[in-house]
């Protein structure tokens, strides 16, 4: 933990690299030096530097980005069935796909980074009432926003490691250091109640002029609460029998009792964060028409369904490697045949996938869910100018580099109108939030709540399902046939938006050939003269997981100072 704090203590001085070119263009900050604190909190303009560098380290999505905050090469999907990026260097292969987590190879690139985060959102917090000018809205909104921050991060830790130090202040050389872990309960109540006060601190989204898109919102608030207590009442946080057995200290990585109501609590919390939505304008994408409504979610910055964004350019500039497979080192997030399998035909139906191959590859995806195509790239489909149609044959000219998973390949999130060379010339939305999980949310909670799924459970899924033109869930299921579908819908609609890494082990599932055993590809065979092909699922890879997985494992170095408590099985 001293390494921590010696991060907290000196994170003022390593923030402050980034300074403030243009108050209006909040995120757009470049480098400045030699700025103490009060010089800080001495004007507004000095503030929202501060505020921006809060960002900058508080606010992460998933997309991949090297830079002064961690070193993630690539999205999370690749450590799940969503997809494989086959060189042996990208960090998940070794901590994730070949089970190698361990106190030393953690797997999280960004552990340090949360508690700079922390560290900032305490400074806001201790220091905005009493710098010295009189806007009373504007200290209000950053009180909210720093709040929402330290939210944010405490929630990622928690995810990852279950209970965690809580750190409400600043640290002062004379303090005590030595911050133990505290439960998941206490941790959890701890995001709740930031989570609270940030929404009674914060604006709603209609308030903030465009220029400001990418500040805390009170929309944000609540879904960040939403996604709190829908975790903390999933199988891995809201049972008495801990995925491993940590003995007297099992509360620091579940509640140690199971309790319907928290589930209650998450159903109350989708649906506070759906009505407020109505109220301040966010709404899903329904006027693009059922081919492109999804794509222009996902694609389209700013859109009326996206509650918050990363907006950092260091964090948002694209490396081309990871996602164009047609550079020289271009490797591309290619889509395992165990998740195309999850896609539904048109009509709700389960396609009709061979497992020893089959001849009619075109006439499946031409069936697929309308999200399939507007997700991923598959055969004779266009990459973008450069590329207008992909020939991913065997012996075809698109075939990844170096082997690895064959089949189709993912496009999201990156937008269509990317170059596969030269400049980066699009930045794809870093999603933090976007309100389709509310309704995935509302709908799980619902059905967990309950012994049977209500009515509001089904509408909640058909409003996500209806604007991409599929149809209505069929009624009268049970409650465990509508988590099935509720997982699913859960993974086609955030698919590698940095969610299922995380899901599967709330659910803890991930051990039931998600993340361990056989993951295919397809090798693909065209028919000469005729857009027809032929497709043979084969096995690319054989993935490890073991339990201890489910959490992960606090860096050796910080467990050898004696008052941290590792998280079992490591």
């Amino acid at each position: 933990m001293k390494n921590l704090i010696y991060i907290f203590l000196s994170v003022l001085g390593l923030s402050l690299m980034y300074s403030c070119d243009d108050v209006t263009n909040f995120l757009d900050k470049a480098p400045g030096v030699d700025v103490t604190e009060d010089t800080i909190f001495s004007s507004k303009n000095q503030v929202e530097t501060f505020v921006a560098t809060t960002y900058y380290y508080g606010v992460m999505s998933d997309l991949a980005n090297w830079d002064t905050r961690d070193k993630s090469d690539c999205m999370t999907a690749a450590a799940t069935d969503e997809c494989e990026i086959f060189y042996s260097w990208y960090w998940v292969q070794a901590a994730w796909n070949n089970a190698g987590m361990s106190a030393t190879n953690t797997g999280d690139r960004r552990f340090f980074t949360y508690w700079k985060a922390i560290r900032c959102a305490n400074t806001l917090i201790e220091r905005i009432d009493t710098a010295p000018f009189d806007d009373p809205v504007y200290k209000k909104q950053v009180m909210g926003e720093a709040m929402f921050i330290r939210a944010l991060n405490n929630f990622e830790l928690f995810r990852k490691y279950g209970g965690v130090p809580i750190v409400k202040k600043r640290f002062a050389p004379a303090d005590d250091l030595n911050v133990p872990r505290s439960s998941v309960k206490d941790v959890v109540e701890f995001i709740v109640e930031d989570c609270n006060e940030a929404i009674n601190n914060l604006p709603a989204a209609d308030q903030y002029p465009t220029s400001l898109r990418g500040r805390a919102t009170r929309a944000a608030a609540m879904a960040l609460k939403s996604r709190t207590l829908l975790y903390a009442a999933s199988k891995t946080f809201n049972t008495e029998k801990p995925y491993l057995d940590l003995g007297k200290n099992n509360s620091l990585i579940c509640y140690g009792n199971y309790d319907a109501n928290r589930w209650k609590l998450a159903v109350d919390a989708a649906l506070e964060l759906l009505n407020e939505a109505k109220q301040s304008g966010i709404k899903l994408v329904t006027d693009q028409g059922i081919t492109k409504n999804y794509q222009y979610a996902w694609e389209v910055n700013d859109n009326s369904e996206i509650i918050l964004a990363e907006k950092s350019k260091w964090a948002m500039a694209i490396w081309h490697f990871p996602w164009s497979p047609f550079s020289p080192n271009g490797a591309g997030y290619w889509v395992t045949y165990n998740f195309t399998k999850l896609y539904e035909r048109k009509d709700g139906t389960k396609q009709p996938w061979n497992d020893n191959g089959g001849t009619d590859l075109m006439d499946i995806y031409a069936n697929m869910d309308p999200r399939f195509k507007q997700t991923i790239t598959y055969q004779w489909q266009r990459f973008n100018d450069d590329y207008p149609e992909l020939d991913l044959s065997v012996n075809g000219k698109n075939r990844p580099n170096g082997g690895g998973c064959e089949g189709p390949l993912s496009h999201k999130p990156l937008p269509y109108s990317v170059k596969a060379t030269g400049p980066v010339t699009a930045f794809p939305n870093g999603v933090i939030f976007r309100l389709p999980e509310a309704y995935l949310n509302y709908a799980e909670a619902l059905n967990e709540f309950h012994q049977t799924p209500p009515e509001e459970a089904y509408s909640a899924l058909d409003s996500i399902r209806l604007r991409s033109g599929m149809p209505k869930i069929p009624r009268g299921l049970s409650q465990d046939e509508f988590r099935k579908k509720v997982r699913n819908e859960r993974a086609i609609e955030l698919a590698f938006e940095g969610h299922r890494l995380y899901d599967i082990r709330r659910w803890e599932i991930a051990d039931e050939g998600i993340m361990k055993g056989k993951m295919y590809g397809i090798h693909i065979y065209t028919s000469p003269g005729t857009k027809n092909c032929s497709y043979m699922p084969y096995v690319f890879e054989v993935r490890s997981f073991n339990l201890a997985m489910y959490r992960y494992p606090f860096p050796q170095n910080e467990i050898d100072k004696g008052y941290l408590i590792q998280n079992p099985g490591y």
